[in-house]
């Protein structure tokens, strides 16, 4: 779980063995940024929506296919940032997260510091600059 904000993580593929952690972390949404299928093995997202279910945290599937950065997924993504709440997204690596949050974030935020808390969590998205500056 890399932490992006004090209200945002984004990490890779969770199971719903994680999620008991996540509750102890204080987390209050899960995003899952995958759709089902993408690789064999990988937890279906309806596990793990179940299981934030029984632990009394939120759960939203924002299915994201990589490269597609749509309009729609970052206004989401941006709606859902707004609501302040401790916030995990995650998907096979977190990148298509942490991508989303940038471009979500670059609406109301500076680019430099959208960058900055990106490498911060491990994430080089200097090659996004030109689409945050749109």
């Amino acid at each position: 779980m890399n932490k992006v904000t004090d209200n945002f993580f984004v990490s890779s593929q969770i199971d719903e063995g994680h999620i008991s952690f996540l509750k102890e972390q204080g987390i209050d949404l899960v995003i899952c940024n995958r759709p089902n299928g993408e690789e064999p093995n990988q937890t279906n997202f309806e596990l793990i929506e179940e299981t934030c279910k029984k632990a009394e945290i939120d759960f939203i599937h924002l299915p994201m296919v990589p490269g597609d950065l749509s309009p729609e997924l970052i206004t989401e993504t941006k709606n859902l940032i707004d609501q302040n709440k401790k916030t995990l997204a995650y998907c096979r690596t977190g990148t298509r997260c942490i991508n989303l949050w940038a471009c979500a974030n670059a609406i109301d935020n500076d680019i430099d510091e959208t960058i900055e808390l990106a490498t911060n969590a491990g994430y080089d998205l200097g090659h996004l600059r030109p689409l945050l500056e749109v």
